[in-house]
């Protein structure tokens, strides 16, 4: 009597899923087609952004532009998805389409959210011309509701010819209180994108409550050719990347250039990439150079007024009219600047016109500037075109506390100054200084000094526990100054990149003050370059290169390794991205995947900053599964292993990993071929390729059939790596999710 009503419960339930899943549409837009059509077919394609405009849109739909071709108009989003089926708008085929707003806005989101824009060309008039912004998120307190709109997604945009912002993702309630509960956006996902040649800033986040916005990440960003605007004078313009209100942020892999030349604030300046106002934001690996103002900053990387417990790491400034690396604490600010940590950058001949490589200042505003540690960072500088004279330090005003620079690297040419003190309670301690150039000086309040002896005695500089700290050595860099001749490749790994490695033989190599025992601070993982710190407790280096020995071979940096089964041999094929100092490459075999056995050696470049490939026949043809992995030997002895690759043949499992379909859409199954694991625990992971995990699932493989799991309705589109991995194996393939 069960069995019947089972059924009929189970009918009912695959019934309204599918009703749930046909809910969601796909409309198209097309040059050729017809607003009169249904849009739901290539065939009966709309034509233009205002049918789209008319449409009520459900959650789970989607509006897909012809690619490469031009659509006149605004986009208005007047309907939210949710966070589980979000509302998207992208391109079909394989350009992105253009939205071409001429004076008016590009898109425009106002109270509404669980949106997507992605792979999309928003073109305005030109910043003279144009009189607003382009992509734009707001919301108000219209509905008197103090909550967060929920999961906005920017992926793939290129947005250019707009008067203020090119993108901007704000709130504004006069009736919240300033202090009260968030007031915002949750959940917001800004990657792959370019903002350039607007008139105000490239990308802008403003908040109506202090932390109005939440769990933020920009990351693989450009923002350059923003030129700020010479008739504002209540503010600074001409930024590249500006976060403020947001509580849990991470910006990284960005990059800003050229921004802020028509700035025109006589107090405050434009910066490449910054923050405000901001809690947990952490800004790392990320260039920003050649920005400039028309009055004051114009620097590198700034965090600015009322941020606290964040940090700025792994990053590169150069070239900047204004200072590399800033701290400064507006008047007004809501907030102290407090608990802020500044490690691992590089600063090269910043503030060209303004500033310091490193610029402190401080208004007094809610306690000033409070417990900041500056750490592990190189700053070179040499003299200005411009008459201006920079220094390689600025603390610029008092109100700053239980602030300290240690470790440090500050090298100047032709006379530049290592310090300009007009606060005169922030601590240097086991900092280097040298310059090539005369006369050398550090100068605090209105005194002068002419060496690091003179200014410790008079000052009390560079002592700890009444012992002397510091030196005024060379410390033998590599390449100093010629960072900015010769700059990274995009997407080259850091310890490919030699400018301001330490020689061997440099004198600052494990002369580092020991930052835990002595202050109770955790150094993190790595240094600048990707080398492992020393074990907690031991010195590190002096500079950004806070770990490794100068002049020591660097790990090999293994990009791919697969096996393939032929007729009658196992062809295998590597590539490295870089090679520093390597020997070999021994191929080693087993039939376990537990003991493995040397099998064959393949002579390594030896040094290489370029991709690489390499291949080994294996003619012994195998007739059980058998797994594969490389031993890399490097110069000194050293030795390090690669993932394992498996290969099966017929009647054995399949060889390799596949996963389909792929691609594969939002909340689809994802079946995957793990046959040669089969009985063993697995994690199956889903990275985005700026390293984040976007899901994880453990489960037992099958030997029979392919494992399926559920992607989650939320993952966004774009292209990710697969990862599947048991106690002893790793293998890895792309995957696409539309």
């Amino acid at each position: 009597m069960k069995k019947p009503l089972l059924c009929l419960l189970l009918l009912v339930s695959c019934y309204l899923a599918i009703g749930r899943s046909a809910m969601a549409t796909t409309y198209y837009v097309s040059a050729k087609g017809n607003d009169s059509g249904a849009g739901t077919t290539l065939a009966t394609a709309w034509q233009s952004i205002d049918r789209v405009n008319q449409e009520g849109l459900k959650p789970g739909d989607k509006i897909k532009f012809e690619g490469g071709k031009t659509f006149v108009g605004t986009l208005d989003a007047r309907n939210s998805g949710t966070a589980a089926q979000p509302i998207i708008y992208t391109s079909y085929g394989k350009e992105a389409a253009i939205i071409s707003s001429g004076v008016e806005r590009g898109f425009v989101a106002y109270n509404t959210d669980a949106l997507e824009l992605r792979r999309l060309t928003f073109v305005g008039a030109g910043r003279d011309a144009n009189q607003t912004g382009g992509v734009i998120f707001y919301r108000d307190n219209t509905d008197n509701s103090a909550t967060q709109l929920q999961h906005i997604i920017i992926d793939s945009l290129d947005v250019s010819g707009y008067k203020s912002y090119g993108i901007t993702i704000g709130s504004y309630a006069p009736s919240v209180d300033y202090w009260g509960a968030p007031f915002g956006y949750n959940d917001v996902r800004i990657s792959n994108t370019a903002t350039h040649d607007n008139g105000d800033t490239g990308l802008f986040s403003y908040g109506a409550t202090l932390h109005a916005h939440h769990n933020w990440y920009v990351g693989n960003c450009q923002s350059y050719n923003n030129s700020g605007q010479a008739s504002v004078t209540d503010r600074n313009t001409g930024s590249g990347i500006i976060l403020a209100n947001v509580d849990e942020a991470m910006i990284e892999q960005c990059e800003a250039y050229n921004n802020g030349w028509l700035s025109n604030h006589a107090y405050t300046g434009p910066a490449g990439i910054w923050a405000y106002a901001c809690n947990e934001v952490i800004i790392q690996k990320c260039e920003s150079h050649n920005n400039r103002s028309g009055t004051i900053d114009g620097g590198g990387f700034d965090l600015d007024g009322g941020c606290t417990n964040s940090t700025l790491q792994y990053n590169y400034s150069h070239d900047n009219e204004g200072p590399g690396l800033m701290l400064a604490q507006y008047n007004g600010a809501p907030v102290a600047i407090e608990n802020i940590t500044v490690r691992y950058n590089i600063s090269e001949n910043d503030a060209r016109r303004y500033g310091a490589g490193i610029l402190l200042w401080s208004s007094g505003a809610s306690g000033g500037i409070q417990k900041v540690d500056i750490y592990n960072n190189t700053v070179y500088i040499t003299p200005s075109s411009s008459g201006y004279v920079p220094q390689a330090v600025h603390v610029a005003s008092p109100s700053i506390e239980a602030t300290a620079l240690r470790n440090n690297i500050f090298q100047t040419t032709g006379g530049v100054p290592m310090l300009l003190d007009q606060g005169g309670r922030v601590v240097f301690q086991g900092n280097c200084y040298w310059s090539s150039g005369s006369p050398v000086s550090w100068r605090q309040w209105s005194s002068t000094y002419s060496s690091l002896e003179e200014w410790r005695a008079s000052t009390g500089a560079e002592r700890l526990k009444d012992a002397n700290t510091g030196m005024f050595v060379d410390p033998k860099l590599t390449s100093p100054g010629a960072g900015g001749t010769n700059p990274r490749v995009p997407g080259q790994p850091m310890s490919a990149w030699k400018p301001y490695q330490l020689l061997a033989g440099s004198p600052l190599i494990g002369a580092g003050l020991d930052l835990y025992a002595l202050f109770g601070i955790t150094p993190g993982p790595h240094d600048m370059y990707g080398y492992l710190l020393p074990s907690a407790g031991s010195p590190a280096n002096i500079g950004a290169q806070g770990g490794g020995s100068g002049g020591s071979p660097l790990p090999v940096e293994l990009i791919s390794f697969q096996a393939k089964l032929t007729l009658n041999k196992v062809s295998l094929q590597w590539a490295t991205a870089t090679e520093l100092n390597s020997a070999s490459f021994e191929i080693q075999r087993s039939i376990d995947g537990t003991v493995f056995t040397r099998v064959g050696q393949v002579a390594a470049a030896g040094h290489s900053t370029t991709k690489r490939t390499y291949t080994w026949d294996d003619t012994r043809a195998p007739t059980q599964t058998t797994y594969y992995r490389l031993r890399q030997l490097d110069l000194d002895g050293s030795s390090h292993f690669s993932s394992i690759a498996v290969v099966a043949p017929a009647g054995a499992g399949r060889h390799e990993l596949s996963v389909f379909p792929n691609p594969v859409e939002h909340g689809e199954q994802l079946f995957l071929n793990v046959a040669p694991l089969a009985g063993q625990p697995i994690r199956i992971t889903i990275t985005s390729l700026t390293g984040q995990v976007a899901f994880q699932q453990q489960l037992v493989a099958d030997g029979t059939s392919p494992s399926a799991v559920r992607l989650p309705a939320q993952l966004a589109s774009g292209t990710y790596m697969v990862s599947i991995s048991s106690s002893q194996h790793e293998v890895r393939t792309r995957l696409v999710v539309e």
